[in-house]
């Protein structure tokens, strides 16, 4: 198989034996096939190892090592893939190149993946799925847990824990809208309420309330640009609104038209 020939666009090029299948059979134009084999197994498994396995990513690896390949054959460079990742080839490749700016960088994306993979380094990770980054986020549903602890602590008037806990959120939405001295609640109060919380199944933290209270600023009738405004919202904050998007039906019934598009 050579750089020439059509891509598989069956659902099964993904799989992991369909992916080293393509692998072992890959040739890259311009360079003999017994120079290939001095390399070929390495290459193989550094880009078995380099990222997610899918056909679009380890194509584009092990394309672009055959390139570095057919370079060092150009300049009668040895043919190992120490010498093909080092820095003073990879910088002879990249001088070479004759294509534009923003195909050179992605060029450069994948040596440098591959050099730190080979070389044992940290890379940095492949950015995240929107299903996976929503994941991370606190749930709008844990609102609903604040709210009914809430209402415990109101109904236990005289549990100094409970009023702690009461007044650790009442402090985390005056820091939201920006109008308490702080950050949120004082050290004083907040070992108790997180106690309080965790009495009734809650473990609350910083980052826990916060989300919280933001998710509160979030669901309002207010347009969002004056919520914004308002409240000094960062795209962080806004990010939070997926976890709402995420739990919608596939088509929105009657109940969700307000928060699609706005109330009249």
């Amino acid at each position: 198989m050579t750089d020439h020939d059509a891509t598989n666009t069956s659902e099964s090029i993904d799989a992991p034996e369909a992916l080293c299948n393509f692998l072992t059979a890959y040739r890259p134009t311009g360079v003999k096939e017994e120079t290939w084999a001095l390399i070929a197994d390495d290459a193989v498994k550094l880009v078995l190892r380099a990222g997610a396995l899918t056909r679009l990513r380890v194509e584009k690896d092990i394309q672009l090592l055959g390139a570095v390949v057919a370079h060092l054959v150009e300049r009668g460079r040895p043919v190992t893939l120490d010498e093909a990742l080092s820095d003073a080839t990879l910088l002879s490749f990249d001088t070479s190149l004759q294509v534009g700016e923003k195909t050179k960088e992605n060029k450069r994306g994948i040596t440098r993946r591959l050099q730190a993979v080979h070389r044992g380094l940290p890379w940095r990770a492949e950015k995240r799925t929107p299903e996976e980054r929503t994941d991370n986020l606190v749930a709008h549903t844990e609102v609903d847990t604040m709210h009914r602890i809430l209402g415990h602590a109101h109904a236990m008037a005289d549990d100094a824990e409970g009023v702690a806990f009461i007044a650790a959120v009442s402090a985390a939405r005056e820091a939201r809208r920006g109008q308490g001295a702080g950050p949120g609640a004082s050290a004083h109060d907040w070992a108790p309420a997180r106690r309080f919380a965790d009495r009734h199944g809650w473990n609350m933290t910083q980052r826990l309330l916060k989300a919280c209270v933001t998710h509160e600023t979030l669901n309002t009738d207010q347009p969002l640009a004056i919520v914004i405004r308002n409240n000094g919202l960062s795209r962080r904050d806004l990010d939070l609104g997926l976890t709402r998007v995420r739990d919608l039906p596939d088509l929105p019934a009657p109940s969700h038209h307000d928060l699609l598009r706005g109330t009249a």
